[in-house]
């Protein structure tokens, strides 16, 4: 985590909507600071993984590996290997859809020589550069994640399970003003799309 400080501000507000006091930092000496500190990634990543937001969404030329690593076995089929990106979250789309490919753990294989255009998903370390709403719904994520062990009302606990949604989709929505009204998600396209652009 390189940005210790920033972070502590959605792990912050996370406890809050737990209805506790909230942590300063990820160096708290407290067992709900190592606690939030060990769920934070989990829950950024998890959030940054639902969508693909334009914030974090990068396409890159992949060069191809020359020599394949031990353990690796290339097919006939699929011959050229390619190493994804350390700071990948998720793999969005190879661009060229005329390319047969097939994800193997940090790898991609395909039947396409030379260079292989992907689009992704990157990690986003610093809270800084993610944008408000985004923040609230990783903040509802976190507090999804640690609220059986901290949480007393489990009641609310299910309502936070059920809010999680609503945070989701403000920060899709919220999302859609950084980029063209057309999809480059993946994702089936829905009448309203252009509608909660201009509204």
């Amino acid at each position: 985590m390189s940005d210790v400080i920033a972070a502590s501000n959605i792990a912050a507000q996370a406890f809050r909507m737990m209805q506790l006091a909230p942590i300063s930092s990820f160096s708290d000496d407290s067992d709900q600071a190592l606690d939030a500190a060990e769920q934070y990634p989990i829950a950024l990543n998890m959030a940054l993984g639902f969508f693909d937001w334009s914030f974090a969404r990068i396409t890159y030329s992949l060069p191809e590996i020359d020599t394949v690593p031990d353990g690796i076995v290339v097919s006939e089929d699929l011959p050229n290997l390619y190493a994804l990106p350390g700071d990948l979250i998720k793999l969005r789309k190879v661009v060229d859809d005329d390319v047969n490919w097939r994800r193997d753990g940090e790898f991609v294989h395909a039947d396409q020589p030379s260079n292989l255009v992907i689009r992704y998903t990157r990690a986003v370390d610093n809270e800084k550069l993610l944008p408000a709403e985004f923040q609230t719904y990783v903040a509802g994520q976190l507090a999804i994640l640690l609220g059986p062990r901290w949480m007393r009302d489990k009641v609310k606990l299910r309502e936070l399970k059920s809010d999680i949604a609503g945070l989701r989709q403000e920060a899709i929505d919220g999302d859609v003003y950084d980029a063209s009204p057309s999809r480059t998600d993946d994702w089936p396209e829905q009448d309203d799309w252009a509608q909660r652009v201009v509204c």
